[in-house]
Parts: structure tokens; sequence; C-alpha cells
């Protein structure tokens, strides 16, 4: 059976632009209606006509897409999420894409096939095609972790900005001057990039200056984590601090340190961000922002549901509160 990838492929254009001939024809150029409208002639395809019966068929399920199954964050709000569906009834497909956007557009495609009846993100680009295309539709949805103030999307995450300038303002607060930062790329998390802006922003307020050379992007992993610390104390003028913009890295950036042959936190301090479980077991305990994770699941389900039910008219985004963990892996210069 042809699905709405192979009439994608075949016509050359994304997956929304078929979901958008099939549901929003007028919105289309003729040309590319013709080409997509041929190619799903070529491939039998039959579509269930999902978006446009949403008012009326309901299946009891909800799409969850999370970018790293590995990160225990996720786990938690995915707890979270699963416990207010159960309480509903309500059963949930959970997609992992791995911080790549094509897998990201692949899961939305297939569990909209599937007729979910809406879906939680944690999305790689809140700026995508596969996003607006489901605003279009008025398929309801709610994103995780990103924090939008305004526009079309409803999303529950915390403030980004604020968790970066605090993690970075502790380090300050010690005496260090020299503070590097392992960020998760920006191309792929609009949460990373936030957090950055604070790092910089609290820089610039106590007069350091800002040191391109501080900054590593890399993978969410334990691996980014510790290669990049690896870089970062080869530089000829290393850093004392670095903020991770998660724990999963912190914990990779301690081992890259100890392997280095420093000791924490007396020659390396580091703040993490995400406060999983596991920094308050790991020695030295990691310093960190706290975000509420199970809180920020269910709140987004309970929030998904209310739109499933059109209560809400208008998108709402809430920001729920983050704190500052100080443990023992940062100390004073």
């Amino acid at each position: 059976m042809s699905t709405i990838l192979d009439v994608a492929k075949l016509a050359g254009v994304s997956t929304a632009t078929v979901s958008r001939v099939i549901n929003l024809p007028q919105t289309v150029r003729e040309s590319t209606r013709k080409k997509v409208q041929h190619a799903m002639g070529v491939c039998n395809y039959k579509y269930n006509a999902l978006a446009r019966g949403f008012a009326t068929k309901k299946t009891n399920t909800i799409g969850l897409i999370i970018p790293n199954i590995n990160n225990p964050v996720f786990a938690e709000s995915t707890r979270g999420v699963q416990d207010y569906a159960d309480s509903n009834k309500t059963q949930i497909i959970l997609g992992n894409t791995y911080y790549q956007y094509e897998k990201e557009e692949g899961l939305i495609n297939t569990l909209r096939e599937k007729q979910v009846d809406g879906f939680i993100i944690t999305t790689t680009n809140p700026k995508s095609i596969v996003l607006n295309s489901l605003v279009e539709e008025k398929v309801p949805f709610v994103l995780l972790y990103s924090t939008p103030k305004k526009g079309a999307f409803s999303a529950v995450g915390v403030d980004n900005f604020k968790g970066g300038y605090l993690a970075t303002e502790h380090l300050v607060k010690l005496g260090h001057k020299r503070i590097g930062m392992i960020a998760g790329k920006f191309s792929i998390s609009d949460r990373s990039l936030h957090r950055w802006h604070g790092y910089r922003q609290c820089l610039k307020n106590y007069n350091i200056d800002y040191d391109n050379k501080l900054l590593f992007q890399t993978n969410y992993s334990l691996a980014g984590g510790k290669v990049s610390m690896e870089k970062m104390l080869a530089l000829q003028d290393p850093p004392t601090a670095v903020f991770c913009s998660n724990d999963y890295m912190a914990l990779g950036a301690m081992k890259g340190a100890r392997e280095c042959g420093l000791s924490l936190p007396q020659d390396m301090s580091i703040v993490g961000f995400d406060d999983i479980q596991i920094a308050s077991y790991v020695v030295p305990r990691l310093t960190t922002i706290h975000q509420p994770a199970y809180e920020m699941g269910k709140l987004g389900a309970k929030l998904l549901f209310s739109l499933m039910e059109e209560k809400t008219g208008k998108p709402v985004q809430k920001m729920l509160a983050s704190s500052l963990v100080v443990r023992g892996s940062t100390h004073g210069v």
C-alpha cells in the first residue's frame, strides 16, 4: 500500500505539500497541485481523510514525539503525558526522532494516517513546514520544552533564556571569568539557542567579554560533552568553568575533564541543565538547572485534551518555573 511519503517522493515535493493538496488545494499552485494529483494516481494512493474528519473521528490515541529516548528528561515528561492520558482512557503512540527533522516530519505524517486525535511534540524546528501545516489543517498539537511566547503554536516549557542566565551567573559569582559553553546544536534545538542567549546576556551584564572560541556546539550526548570538553582544554587559554545545555552532555564533560587529568570541582566547575535523577548521584553531584519535566508533560497533555475538545480557541503558551540547584560540581576560584 502506498503512503503519503511515496507520493511526495514521486512528485518531488514535501509531505506537507501533499497534505495541503488533499485538504487545502486552493492554497497550492496549480502546477504543483497537478503534479501531486498525478503522483497520487500513479501510486494509487488512498487518503483516509483524517484532517477533514477530525471534528467527528476519535481514536482515543495521541502521538508523542520526542528527540532522544536515551535522555532521562524525556522519560520524565513522557511519564507525565502517559499518566494524564491513562486517566482519560487514551493511548499514546511514541516516536523518537534522534533530533532529525526528516524523521520528525515522517512520524507526524505516519501518525496522522493512523488517525491520532492530536500530538505532543518536542520539535527539532519550531518554524517547520509540517508544524505550520498542522495549524492550517486545525490538527490539535502542543509543543513541549520549546517556549514561543506568542504565535500560532500552543506550548509548555520553561524560560530557557533565564535558565542559561542563572547557570552562568552562578559561575560568575564564584569568581570565574573564562566560562565556556557546551551547547546542543542550534540548528536542531531552539532550547539550546535560548540558553546560549541567556549565557551571553549574563556575561555582558557582568562586563565579561564573550569569546566565541569557548562555545562548542555538539550532539546532545555523553560523547558530545566529553569530546567538547577535551577540545576546550586543548585551547591556549582554556576555561575554568563550563555551562552545558543539558545534564547528559555535562556528565560527558565531567568524564572528559577527568581523563585530561583535572580534579572536579577544584580545577573545573561544571553546570548542567535539566536536573535528571542521576545528577544527584554522580561524584561530585552535579550543579544544574532544574526543570519540572514530569509536570511539563502532564500539563502538556492536559492542554492538548483541552484543544481536542475545542475548549480553547487561541494558542496557549505556559511557562513553568525553573531553578538553580547548587551541588558539588562547582567551586570558587
